[in-house]
C-alpha cells in the first residue's frame, strides 16, 4: 500500500449498507460504462468482517419478499412517536421488495425459518445462512466487478475542497500508519457506536459501558464515522440518548444469545421481586422494553427468568432459548434464591403469591391466550401459569446492545445532510450509522434499511462522481 491512493468511490465498512453500496455502484458503473475505483475500507480483518450484519440472523419485516409488513409505514411512524423521517420510512416501504429481490438475484435464499420469536405481532423473512450470507454474496459479486476491499483499515478524517465538497479520507492502516486517500465521494456505512465506551457515557449516559453489544461486530462499532461527519456540520438524527436493546444470558460466549422464552415464567430483580408484566404482548412488540427495563431499573442491571419443568412442554422452546448455557436448577425454591444470590424469603412470597394469581383458563403457547394473573403488582396479562413443578429453573438475563439509535440524517438518495437540510456534496451514509429510530424499534427493519438505503447512496454516488467529473472536462 503507497501512501496515496485514488478512489472514486470509497466505502466505510463491510456490513449491510456497504456491501450493498459497493456492488450497486459497480454494477452502475459498468451500466454506464465508467471505469470507476471503488473501494470498500474495513476495520476487521477479513475473518471478522461485516459489522453487526455478519452475526444477526438478519429478520426482515416482510409478508413475503416482494411485499413488506401489513401497515409497516403506519407502524414504524407510530412507534417513532412520529419523529421517524416519513419520506425515508415510505421510501423504504416502496423499495423494500425489489432491493431484496435484487439481493436474492445476488445468491441470497430468502424464506420463513424458525425465529426466537414463539409468538409475534408481523411476519418475519429470514435469509438463508443469516447477515452472513448477505456479506458474503454481495461482497463476492462485487470484488468479481473490480471492487477493492481494504481490511484492517480505519478511516478517522474527511476532507473537504474549498467548495466544500468531499475530496478524501485519512484512514489508518494495520500498525498505526495514516494513510491520505484523495477520492471524489464517500459512503459512510460503518454502524453505530456502541464499541465505544466513550460516545455510550456521552450520549446514552450512567453505567452505558455496562451494557456489552450483543454480537462480536459490535465491538467494531465505535462511531468515528459519525463523528466525521458531525464534525464537517451533518445534521444529527434519531433518538441519541437510546438503544436498540435486546434480552440476553450473560454467561453465555454465543452472539446473540437472546433469552426469550420469559413470557412463559416470571422475571425477578436481585431482590426477588417481580418488576415487569412479562406476557403483555407478544414477545417480538415487547422484548426491548422489557430489556431496557432491566438495565435501568434493576440492581446491578440483571434480572432472572424463574420457571418449571413445564417450561419444556413449550414446544419449540430451544428457540427462545439462544444460550449454549445450563439452565440453574434446584429441587426447592430457597435452594435456588441461594444459587441466585437473592432474598430466598422473597422469591418463595413472590412466586407464591404469582401462583394464587394465575387465573384458570385454557394455555395457548402460540399467540396472546389471555391467561392472566390478576390481583398483584405488576399483573400478568398472557401465558400465566403457575410455577409448581420442581427442579425449578433460573436463567440470568441482561441487557445487551444491538445498536445505538443516534446517527446521521440523509436524505432518500443516501446523501448526508447539513444542519441547514443541504446535501454535503460527495457525502453519503446508510445503514446504523444514519439515524431514524425513535422510541420503540419496528423489528425487522434494520438489516432491510441498510439493504435498501445502501444500494441508493450507492448508485446515486455513480451519477455524483459522472457529474463531477464533466464539470472537470
Amino acid at each position: 500500500m503507497t501512501n496515496e491512493i485514488d478512489f472514486d468511490i470509497a466505502i466505510i465498512g463491510c456490513g449491510a449498507a456497504g456491501t450493498a453500496a459497493a456492488l450497486a455502484a459497480a454494477e452502475k458503473a459498468k451500466e454506464q460504462n465508467q471505469n470507476l475505483k471503488i473501494a470498500i475500507l474495513e476495520r476487521a480483518d477479513f475473518d471478522h468482517r461485516g459489522g453487526n450484519t455478519r452475526w444477526t440472523a438478519a429478520y426482515m419485516r416482510m409478508e413475503d419478499i416482494d411485499t413488506p409488513a401489513p401497515n409497516f409505514v403506519e407502524d414504524m411512524l407510530v412507534f417513532s412517536d412520529h419523529y421517524g423521517d416519513k419520506n425515508y420510512i415510505e421510501t423504504l416501504h416502496q423499495n423494500a421488495g425489489p432491493t431484496l429481490r435484487w439481493v436474492e438475484s445476488k445468491g441470497v435464499e430468502f424464506d420463513y425459518l424458525p425465529t426466537m420469536f414463539l409468538t409475534a405481532s408481523k411476519p418475519r423473512l429470514l435469509p438463508v445462512g443469516g447477515g452472513r450470507a448477505i456479506i458474503d454474496n454481495l461482497s463476492l459479486r462485487a470484488r468479481a466487478l473490480g471492487v477493492e476491499i481494504i481490511y484492517e483499515a480505519t478511516a478517522w478524517n474527511l476532507l473537504l475542497d474549498e467548495t466544500g465538497a468531499v475530496e478524501g479520507l485519512n484512514i489508518r492502516i494495520k500498525g498505526g500508519e495514516s494513510v491520505e486517500l484523495k477520492v471524489n465521494a464517500v459512503i459512510l456505512a460503518a454502524g453505530g457506536f456502541q464499541g465505544n465506551q466513550e460516545m455510550m457515557a456521552q450520549y446514552i449516559g450512567r453505567d452505558a459501558h455496562k451494557i456489552p453489544p450483543v454480537c462480536e461486530g459490535g465491538y467494531f462499532n465505535k462511531g468515528e464515522a459519525i463523528r466525521m461527519a458531525l464534525n464537517l456540520g451533518a445534521k444529527g438524527a434519531g433518538q441519541w440518548d437510546s438503544f436498540h436493546a435486546e434480552p440476553v444470558d450473560p454467561r453465555s460466549k454465543r452472539e446473540e444469545a437472546g433469552v426469550m422464552l420469559y413470557p412463559y415464567a416470571i422475571l425477578v430483580n436481585q431482590e426477588g421481586k417481580r418488576f415487569t408484566d412479562e406476557g403483555y404482548t407478544t414477545i417480538d412488540e415487547q422484548y426491548e422494553a422489557v430489556a431496557s427495563k432491566i438495565f435501568y431499573e434493576c440492581t446491578d442491571h440483571v434480572a432472572y427468568m424463574i420457571t418449571d419443568q413445564k417450561m419444556f412442554d413449550i414446544p419449540n422452546y430451544e428457540e427462545a432459548l439462544q444460550t449454549e448455557q445450563p439452565a440453574i436448577e434446584a429441587n426447592t425454591l430457597e435452594e435456588l434464591a441461594i444459587k441466585l444470590n437473592i432474598p430466598a424469603e422473597t422469591l418463595v412470597n413472590t412466586v407464591t403469591e404469582f401462583n394464587k394469581a394465575v387465573q384458570p383458563g385454557e394455555f395457548l403457547w402460540n399467540k396472546k391466550d389471555g391467561k392472566q394473573a390478576v390481583g398483584i403488582t405488576p399483573p400478568k396479562s398472557n401465558w400465566a401459569i403457575p410455577i409448581d413443578q420442581a427442579p425449578y429453573i433460573a436463567y440470568p438475563v441482561i441487557s445487551c446492545n444491538v445498536f445505538t439509535n443516534g446517527g446521521i440524517a440523509t436524505d432518500i438518495q443516501g446523501r448526508v445532510l447539513s444542519n441547514d437540510n443541504d446535501a454535503i456534496p460527495g457525502l453519503y451514509a446508510a445503514g446504523e450509522m444514519t439515524g431514524l429510530y425513535y422510541g420503540k424499534y419496528p423489528g425487522g427493519t434494520s438489516v432491510l434499511r441498510g439493504l435498501v438505503f445502501g444500494k441508493r447512496a450507492g448508485e446515486h454516488a455513480v451519477d455524483y462522481v459522472a457529474s463531477k467529473e464533466k464539470s472537470y472536462s
